[in-house]
């Protein structure tokens, strides 16, 4: 018979130096801040994330308490083909810090792992993005009129209002986040991602009707810009391929155009009651469709104002904001029906349960949960 394996004999796990860099940059800190946080030069911590060098027992227990991440992240490699992830559509490159911009990608590539681990036991929705005719370089408002009812019709949505716009993204096969991001210049970024298109929307100004607008640009981003580049030359005229596509897709010219008979802002926040759509952007829509002219436009800016309604709108905190419910029923169900347990799933992800349960818009602590079992005493015949 074989030797019986000593302790001694078995491989020491090897840190991998690229999740240095990932976990580092998914809490928003540049080099300079994580050296001095774990006490350790600038030089050392760019010679960990390339390679050069192994941190010590000691730096290496600095490093896991300042990202908050479990020692098996670091000795994990994610098997991610960097030819499968598209670019971010930021909407300011400009305004918004690259450690913000390397903070928010690390979550959407962490969503990414969460799905691909889900996919493994779940048939999540199917990716129902209907292919769109659309050239960057020459399309016109026409098209884009004409794609935001294609989608429209394909995903039975008619031409009303659009409720529960987060549950039609997710039964169409995008995945969405919902995460404070504290950062001003990021309301949310969409990208493609192993095949499926992501969307990461910000927790921080908590108005449905924002959102619904963000979620909606998204949209656009995601069925007319796959593949494009992002760059401060193209920015400024994805960006407003991406507005027009949300107030067309949000406020269909048949209804929408029927609907407005009034200049007043009373008359608009009715509106806007019944859309779910911001007073500001159904102005930029009426001006856009010629249904007002230019100087009905600036009464109504004048009336918003007048009234301070220019940075918030009455009714923005009115509706019940919409939360993804997708990747966490996913989660339920491995558990509730024993296909995993929750010390299965952090074990397979190797990442902090806090992120994992964030990612996936999860009750806080559903992965910490140790439920004791009970059971019906039976009940006896006097």
């Amino acid at each position: 018979m074989g030797r019986e394996a000593n302790r001694d004999d078995a491989p020491i796990a090897r840190i991998v130096p690229e999740r240095i860099r990932e976990a580092r940059e998914a809490r928003g800190l540049t080099a300079e801040e994580f050296a001095e946080k774990i006490g350790i030069s600038r030089q050392a911590v760019g010679q960990f994330e390339i390679g050069q060098t192994t941190p010590s027992a000691q730096t290496m227990s600095a490093i896991i308490g300042v990202t908050a991440q479990p020692p098996g992240f670091f000795t994990d490699a994610r098997k991610r083909a960097v030819e499968d992830f598209g670019t971010p559509f930021w909407r300011s490159l400009k305004r918004m810090t690259r450690p913000d911009r390397l903070r928010v990608t690390r979550r959407l590539e962490w969503a990414w792992d969460v799905v691909h681990y889900l996919e493994q036991f779940i048939d999540l929705p199917t990716i129902n993005l209907p292919a769109v005719d659309w050239d960057f370089e020459t399309g016109n408002d026409e098209q884009l009129e004409r794609i935001t009812g294609i989608v429209r019709d394909d995903w039975s949505l008619g031409r009303g209002p659009i409720f529960n716009l987060a549950a039609v993204l997710e039964a169409n096969g995008v995945i969405l986040l919902r995460e404070k991001v504290e950062c001003e210049d990021m309301d949310a970024v969409s990208r493609w991602q192993g095949g499926r298109p992501f969307i990461l929307c910000s927790a921080d100004k908590n108005s449905l009707p924002r959102e619904n607008f963000d979620l909606a640009h998204e949209l656009g981003h995601l069925l007319l810009h796959h593949g494009i580049e992002v760059t401060p030359e193209t920015l400024n005229k994805l960006e407003r391929q991406a507005n027009y596509f949300a107030a067309a897709f949000l406020l269909p010219r048949a209804t929408f155009a029927r609907e407005v008979i009034s200049t007043s802002v009373h008359y608009f926040l009715k509106l806007k009651e019944r859309w779910r759509v911001s007073v500001a952007a159904m102005i930029y829509r009426s001006r856009d469709l010629a249904i007002l002219s230019k100087s009905q436009v600036e009464y109504l800016w004048r009336q918003l104002s007048a009234r301070g309604m220019r940075k918030e709108e009455p009714l923005d905190r009115t509706f019940a904001v919409e939360k993804p419910t997708l990747l966490f029923a996913a989660l339920k169900m491995l558990v509730q029906n024993g296909v995993r347990t929750r010390a299965d799933i952090l074990d397979s992800l190797n990442l902090n349960p806090e992120d994992v349960e964030s990612i996936c818009a999860a009750e806080t602590g559903f992965l910490a949960q140790t439920v004791v079992p009970l059971q019906l005493r039976p009940r006896t015949t006097s």
